[in-house]
């Protein structure tokens, strides 16, 4: 039914339309392959006074445990799989010692204070260490900017097949998908389960990072 917004009663005093928002704790940003994640996410931070982690950065945080990005490599190598599932991921070898690595990583970067964590938590994670997060997606649709940038990188530069490509991209996000359904019960990727989801494509970088960066300085 149509209804007119001139004849709408006022909504001010209703607590269910005027929730305030609080600077979250954390930050956790999720992205699709080639959706410019990491640069969007490090230009929020920056922006913001909040600290970046990806991988490579909460490897840096547990240096005793050993745990390399190359080990890291190795064992996602066997994630790129469609079909994979939750228990096959579990009982991987590896799986243990990165798991263990990356949260002791991710106890100590919470402790340092407000931080963007990159496809390395979920929301559960966070939560049940009693701290505040906003779960972020970005995402692009357009492929054959999707196909440039990713021949950016040293993976895909040879790459001339555009199908290729293509294809590569689906196992980097299979990555990011099975590696979070070993610790999570919702989907990766799935935008209903996300607070906030962003196509970076129509917003582009910069303005996504801004976006990012203004839930992050929320009173």
């Amino acid at each position: 039914m149509y209804e007119n917004i001139n004849n709408v009663k006022s909504t001010e005093g209703i607590a269910e339309f005027e929730k305030q928002f609080s600077k979250p704790d954390c930050v956790l940003l999720d992205s699709e392959y080639s959706s410019m994640g990491r640069m969007i996410g490090n230009k929020a931070c920056k922006a913001a006074g909040y600290t970046y982690y990806d991988a490579v950065f909460l490897l840096d945080l547990v240096p005793e445990t050993g745990v390399t990005m190359e080990e890291v490599r190795t064992f996602e190598q066997k994630l790129r799989k469609n079909d994979i599932t939750r228990e096959e991921i579990i009982s991987e070898p590896g799986y243990d010692r990165i798991t263990k690595a990356f949260d002791l990583a991710i106890d100590r970067a919470l402790a340092k204070g407000p931080c963007l964590i990159h496809d390395r938590a979920t929301k559960e994670m966070i939560e049940a260490r009693g701290y505040s997060c906003v779960t972020v997606l970005t995402y692009a649709t357009d492929i054959h900017a999707k196909i440039i940038r990713a021949k950016v990188s040293p993976l895909y530069a040879g790459m001339e097949n555009d199908e290729d490509v293509i294809a590569a991209m689906r196992e980097e996000d299979n990555i990011r998908k099975n590696y979070h359904k070993a610790h999570s019960d919702t989907v990766w990727g799935d935008k209903d389960t996300y607070d906030l989801c962003i196509n970076s494509e129509t917003a582009g970088r910069d303005y996504t990072a801004e976006l990012i960066a203004h839930v992050m300085k929320a009173d």
